[in-house]
This record gives structure tokens, sequence and C-alpha cells, in this order.
């Protein structure tokens, strides 16, 4: 059964586009799922679907066959007859396959005879290549794994609203229709609160969100991470050593929502730096982790350099740690790092369907104060608070109002936490509840 995703509209809007369209996101999140629905809702489009995973198609593309495959597939010569969509998937697990996009692109983009959509789990040679030989020809999409409201329609038949609790409050504030918004999700609120706890120990790969016995999601969740190393990892041949690339992933999974600490990772694992830089950018590379960097305002001397990192599913951090089972997870101290993960997700779906170039900060100074997002929309920047908890924290709110002190361009800052909604017009800063996130 396909689950409608928030995105989707602007994923096939650049379907439709004359570009080739690329679409990335770790493995198994519904990239194929969502083209497949795609070509399902428009049967009048002449299709080919490739996979780079297939061997034999790969060395066929290998040795220059792209036009060839295509045109075996549609039984008639390119060019003749109607425009094909041509889908590719794993796209990134065969670079020779871009310069032959390229010149099919090149060859048919005045007469609108073929489209290509290349899905990837990986920038590697996807995102490398394309810069070199589509520059100017293609767009570049993310699919994340199911976010809060995705799961919940997935779930219960939750009818996905228009606009995200993200659009109401930031792109275009306006108390009263937030508040509306959150009022409209609100005979939800018990199935919101419950996925929202689920997340913090699951993650939202849609696989796994169809299992419900825990026995059974840690099997996948193995699984998960053997056929990552297996086909991803073992594939690229400077990763010498995947027992210690699947060690590095224990200790990057502990870590997660902390500041990046290379001295005591690399003596956990008795590797040298060089290696543990190599590995980390594969991870990066793979879309499992990512980064988030200090916010550069207006006081730079104050400021702490040292990233973030965050492995980006919090089921695997699960898997990897041991700790799944929430009331453990609370009573470890760790829950507010996993509530952070999980609202970096939240993040990252918003700002993938925005046009407008955008980047998710972290602000922290020398002196201890920290904002845990920065999220930075040009001109707008937007500062959010998370926190695992219904009350109110003195000691983030001070954060947050001296953020909105310092930084004028931050015209109001954003508590996440598990409490109601409302808005402190005085103080600049508006509480959300968390489970009418998304």
């Amino acid at each position: 059964m396909y689950a409608q995703r928030l995105n989707e509209a602007r994923i096939y809007h650049s379907f439709d586009s004359p570009f080739v369209t690329a679409l990335l996101g770790a493995r198994r999140v519904g990239k194929s799922t969502l083209v497949a629905h795609y070509a399902e809702t428009h049967p009048k489009k002449s299709w080919v679907f490739l996979n780079m995973d297939i061997r034999e198609q790969n060395l066929r593309v290998e040795d220059g066959g792209l036009q060839a495959l295509i045109q075996e597939n549609l039984k008639r010569q390119i060019g003749q007859g109607e425009k094909i969509w041509v889908a590719i998937d794993e796209a990134q697990k065969c670079p020779p396959l871009f310069d032959q996009v390229k010149v099919l692109y090149d060859q048919y983009k005045d007469k609108n005879i073929i489209k290509f959509i290349l899905t990837g789990s990986g920038f590697l040679s996807l995102h490398q290549l394309s810069a070199e030989s589509l520059a100017g020809r293609i767009e570049l999409l993310h699919l994340r794994e199911f976010g809060l409201l995705e799961t919940v329609a997935l779930e219960h038949g939750m009818k996905l609203p228009e606009k995200s609790i993200f659009e109401f409050a930031c792109d275009d504030f306006n108390p009263q229709r937030l508040e509306q918004h959150i009022n409209a999700l609100a005979p939800w609120k018990p199935v919101l609160e419950k996925s929202l706890d689920e997340q913090q120990i699951w993650g939202g790969l849609p696989e796994i969100l169809a299992i419900p016995e825990i026995g059974n999601r840690r099997s996948y969740l193995s699984n998960y991470l053997q056929t990552y190393l297996e086909k991803d990892i073992r594939a690229i041949t400077t990763i010498s050593d995947l027992n210690l690339y699947q060690k590095m992933m224990g200790v990057i999974a502990e870590q997660t929502g902390s500041l990046r600490q290379d001295n005591s990772i690399t003596a956990a694992l008795n590797c040298a730096n060089d290696t543990l830089q190599k590995y980390r950018g594969f991870l990066l590379a793979t879309l499992m982790y990512r980064e988030v960097y200090p916010f550069i305002g207006s006081v730079l001397k104050r400021l702490v350099k040292s990233p973030k990192g965050y492995l980006l599913n919090n089921g695997l951090i699960s898997y990897l740690t041991g700790i799944d089972d929430l009331n453990v997870l609370q009573k470890s101290g760790l829950i507010g790092h996993r509530f952070e993960n999980w609202f970096l997700k939240e993040l990252q779906i918003w700002l993938d369907r925005e046009t407008k170039r955008s980047d998710i900060y972290y602000w922290r100074t020398a002196g201890g104060m920290e904002v845990d997002f920065v999220v930075q929309k040009n001109p707008e920047i937007y500062p959010f608070e998370v926190t695992y908890s219904n009350r109110v924290q003195d000691k983030k709110l001070r954060n947050l109002s001296q953020f909105l002190r310092d930084e004028s361009k931050a015209k109001m800052g954003f508590y996440i936490y598990t409490g109601d909604y409302h808005y402190d017009a005085n103080q600049r800063i508006c509480f959300l509840p968390a489970w009418a996130v998304g």
C-alpha cells in the first residue's frame, strides 16, 4: 500500500520538469516506491525502469550501452514516438552512467523526448559526478524516512495537512492560523503522541513501521545494517575494514547529538585520524549521518567551532547502543539526544520542499549558552530549542532569549516540547507541541 509523503508534490513537480531529476535518500526510505507510484498514476507515459544494482544492466552501462538498453526496453528507437521517462535506481553505483545521461539529455533536450529520474542511496559518485557531468541539467531532491505526520497517516489513515507547522510558524507567521492548524490535529493527539515516542526508539523507516513485534523490529534493523555494510560499503574499494567501520558507527551512535570528539573516537577505535575522517566521510556520503555546524552570527569570538554529529536513524541508534526501551532511554538521560535527532529529521523534511537555499546550524557560546538548531533561510533566521519535557525549562528559555537579543535577523524563537501550544508576544517565543510537528 502506498503512503502519501509530505513532499511528494514538490518531487512530482520535478518529475514533470525537463531537467534530470536526482532523488537521493538513505537506503529503504521509499524512493523506488514513490517513483513506482508516480508511474502507476501516469500510465499513459512511456516508462523504462533500470537498476544499477542488477549486475547485467550495470555492466551494459559501464560498457557505454545505456542508449541501447533503453531502446531494447522500449522496443523502438529514442526519438521515434512519444516522450519516454527513464527511471534508474541506485544510479550512484555506476559512475559511467552520468556521462551517457548527459549525452542523451543534450541530444534531445530541445525536442522534449526523454526524461531521466535517477535515484540513489548515497551522494558518492552521484553527487560528485552530477556536479561535473550534469551541471545546469540536474535537480537534486531528497526523500527522508517517515516523519511523524507521515507515520500516523500510514498507520491510522490521518489525512496529511496541506501545510506543515513550519509553514504556519515560520514562513508566514500568524498566531491565529497556527493555533487553528494545531487544533485541527488535536483529535489525533493520542496517536501522534504515541508515534512520537515510538520514533525516539525505532525511527521512521517505512518497513519497520509495519512490523508490530519488537523482536522482529530488532531483526529488521540487524538485517538493514548488514545489507548496508555488504551492498553499499563493501563496494567502496578504499574501505579495507568493515568491522572497524561498524564499530565507528556504534561510537557515533552513542555520541549522536554531542559535539564531535575525534580524539576520543580514534582512541576507542584504535585507529588513525585519517582513517576516521575517511570512514566517517563515507557514512556522510551514504546519507546515514549528518554534521551540524555552529551558526556564524554577529558574535564570532564567542562561538564554539566543533560540529555536532548525528547518526540520522533512531532505530539504528537503538540497535547499535542496545537501548530500545523508552523507559530505559529516559532514565539513561539520553532521550534528549534522540529527541533532537527526530526533530532534525522534521526540519530536513520541511526544508527539502523549499526552493530557497537554506541550512541548519546550532548555536553555542564559549560561556555555555546554547540553542539546539538554527535554520538560516536568508534573510530569515529561525532558532529552535528542543526538549523532551512538558515543562518550560528556565535555562533553555534564557538561551533562546539571548539568541534573539544577539541576532537581529531572528524575529522569533521556537520552543519545541511535549507541553501545550502558546505564544508569548513579549518574549517573541512560540511554544510548539512536539506531537503537532511536521
